[in-house]
């Protein structure tokens, strides 16, 4: 048997023994699906130093910053699955329409069965935990990927949940394109993707030979609009934080600042000032500022950076894999970091003169994930968020949308298709089922033959409506 043939026999193996599992009805009672998120908890919990250590073979994030950004959210994830889990698994009663009088009528949510995460490298602890997270929560099992660019971080999720959970219900299983394109090849009842655009496709398409339901959580490039009129210090600020937070490598890092050309030089300013203030006179030995996490990346963003453009930072060491928080003035269209996203730390700043203009241009780019406005007229800002597509936006901040657990996350377009987060995590890993329960005490009588030409007002209006509403 030839190695690839192992693999699939393997990843075959797998998903039978989590369908088996999920069959015989285990993952559904709502006290299992509490237990095993509280136990999720503890063992995240209790080896929080070893999932750092891990991480910090990978790209040097600090102890802190990898409770910060890669578990807070996990933490919070599962404590509000707990909280609302209960509500969100009753079922949900509805109005019945006169075709079917006498009925009642309502929604029950029904987990998937198996489902499939496939992690990124950028935050390897965090994007994969979290849907995870919700496809537990919504009664499935879950065969979790994590990328194998971040070798340490993906070997300590193995030991964690290999070690602690039966295969049959959470596996984490570890291995790069072979593996993966193995697991691709099975048939599962959700997959949850996050990641590039590219790999995104190819997750697709494999997906679409079994009709498998896909949510993709993908990329872009997010821009940022400062207007006149802002609160200028502040903006600089948050968004000198934002753009550098993770060392830049976020899918909703910001990526191409827009400032109008009155307020150019007073935003480079005070992004001079904010960056020695947040990362230290000395960054390279900041805490919150991890490295890139391969030489290709390191080659990619130092391929971006046009050197008579910088007016902060530059400065590199490939050694270390490390790149200073960067700043590019005069950015044109047609310069090298305008063609991708960004992805490390480095901020493209482009002066504009007339927003209509602007606009224009950002509706026919491809859609990001996120569009972040500041700006001191509300109104301007709420227009701007409808007519610019986007998966989501922020006013006056940027990143921390991403935080809140009640209100979805998700992509469109190329930036990705479905959401998540709280509910809409439970929502993406469930399927609504609608039952009807008819009552043998009346019978519509139009529904059956012959159909009498006195029958057709009520076909074209009444037999849609309610009873309660029959009369309105």
């Amino acid at each position: 048997m030839t190695v690839i043939n192992a693999i699939f026999e393997s990843m075959k193996e797998l998903v039978q023994s989590q369908r088996d599992y999920f069959l015989k009805g285990h993952t559904k009672p709502l006290k299992a699906r509490k237990e095993t998120l509280r136990k999720l908890y503890r063992l995240l919990l209790d080896n929080e130093q070893m999932l750092a250590d891990a991480i910090y073979k990978d790209f040097k994030k600090s102890f802190m910053l990898t409770i910060e950004n890669e578990l807070s959210l996990p933490y919070g994830e599962i404590n509000h699955m707990l909280r609302k889990l209960k509500r969100w698994t009753a079922p949900k009663y509805a109005k019945t329409n006169l075709v079917n009088f006498l009925a009642a009528s309502r929604t029950i949510q029904i987990p998937m069965g198996v489902t499939l995460v496939i992690g990124p490298w950028n935050y390897p602890y965090m994007l994969a935990l979290v849907p995870a997270i919700s496809a537990l929560a919504a009664g499935n099992t879950v065969i979790l990927k994590p990328s194998e660019v971040t070798a340490n971080s993906s070997a300590a999720l193995a030991s964690l949940i290999n070690e602690n959970f039966p295969k049959e219900l959470f596996y984490v299983q570890e291995g790069g394109i072979e593996e993966t394109t193995e697991l691709l090849e099975q048939k599962f009842d959700k997959i949850f993707f996050t990641g590039s655009t590219e790999v995104g496709k190819i997750v697709m398409r494999a997906a679409a030979e079994h009709l498998t339901p896909v949510t993709l959580e993908l990329g872009g490039k997010n821009p940022v609009i400062i207007m006149p009129g802002c609160n200028l210090k502040l903006a600089a600020k948050r968004l000198t934080w934002g753009k550098f937070h993770n060392n830049g490598m976020a899918c909703v890092s910001p990526d191409q600042v827009y400032v109008h050309e009155s307020i150019r030089e007073l935003l480079l300013e005070e992004i001079r000032k904010n960056i020695p203030k947040i990362f230290g006179e000395d960054p390279r030995q900041s805490p919150a500022l991890p490295r890139m996490v391969s030489e290709k990346h390191f080659k990619r963003i130092m391929s971006m950076i046009d050197p008579e453009k910088v007016v902060v930072g530059g400065e590199s060491d490939p050694d270390e894999l490390y790149i200073a928080p960067t700043v590019m003035d005069g950015v044109q269209p047609g310069d090298a970091v305008m063609k991708e996203e960004i992805f490390g730390p480095l901020m493209a700043l482009i002066s504009y003169r007339d927003l209509d203009q602007l606009v224009e241009t950002l509706k026919v780019q491809p859609s990001p994930l996120m569009l972040y406005l500041f700006t001191g007229n509300v109104r301007k800002a709420k227009r701007l968020t409808r007519e610019i597509p986007s998966g989501g936006a922020m006013i006056n901040d940027v990143i921390l949308q991403f935080v809140n657990m009640d209100t979805p996350f998700g992509g469109v377009g190329e930036s990705g298709m479905g959401s998540y987060h709280g509910k809409a995590g439970f929502d993406a890993f469930s399927q609504q089922k609608t039952v009807i329960r008819k009552f043998n005490v009346f019978e519509l009588f139009m529904k059956y033959p012959p159909y009498y030409t006195l029958y057709l007002p009520f076909y074209r209006t009444v037999l849609g409506k309610s009873i309660r509403n029959l009369f309105r």
